[in-house]
């Protein structure tokens, strides 16, 4: 294999990973161009090199797998886990993906990664798009302030207010601080209209609640 040919599949490389990366760039995500053109750029060297070992030291299988296996860190790294909410595994399976597109062009199967690459970007762009007729699924983070001294009942009152407006509590946590205050802390998931602002104004009206906020939980 000349020095030509591998320059080539690095080209390609960085093309098809830098498609995958440009739709996830649009997205605000982490992993986005740069990213995935290096990932991509990577495994299409390493394949690049095990082919071009003729002398048989470095075996493709071997070096598929190691490229499969690294690449498990960075995904797992992409992804968010808070209480039983999980998020960012599409821009982590994307990461795995472009590393899937290397190793076939570091094998030269130039024609298999462009047509996966083209069914990737119509699941990320025209699939995603169908899936808004969907009602959404948004997730929240409700906090409650109270200078109430016992946070029990306050806590089942709030819960109450919440469920009743058809949101999911996923996760709770109930916080602390040096004046005497206690933050409910509610993880929720919403499917539809949110709603979440009248859901603050309820949860204000209850006995000792001193501030209620929301905000939206990106990972």
């Amino acid at each position: 294999m000349g020095i030509g040919e591998i320059l080539l599949k690095l080209v390609v490389a960085a093309v098809l990973g830098g498609l995958i990366g440009l739709e996830r760039e649009t997205h605000g995500r982490p992993a986005g161009l740069r990213t995935n053109i290096l990932v991509c750029v990577g495994a299409a060297l390493v394949m690049a090199v095990a082919r071009a070992a003729s002398s048989g030291v470095v075996d493709p299988g071997r070096a598929m797998a190691g490229v499969v296996t690294g690449i498990g860190f960075l995904g797992a790294g992409a992804i968010i886990k808070m209480g039983n909410i999980v998020r960012g595994l599409t821009t982590a399976a994307c990461i795995w993906l472009v590393a899937a597109l290397g190793i076939a062009v570091g094998q030269g199967l130039f024609v298999l990664a462009a047509v996966t690459t083209g069914v990737a970007l119509f699941v990320l762009v025209v699939i995603d798009k169908l899936s808004r007729a969907i009602p959404a699924v948004t997730y929240h983070t409700v906090t409650v302030v109270s200078e109430a001294p016992d946070f029990t009942e306050l806590s089942a009152a709030c819960r109450e207010r919440i469920e009743e407006k058809g949101v999911r509590v996923l996760a709770a946590e109930v916080k602390g601080d040096a004046e005497g205050r206690t933050e409910l802390i509610y993880h929720v998931r919403v499917k539809g209209e949110a709603g979440v602002e009248r859901l603050v104004k309820d949860l204000l009206a209850l006995p000792h609640v001193r501030a209620a906020s929301w905000e939206d939980f990106r990972g």
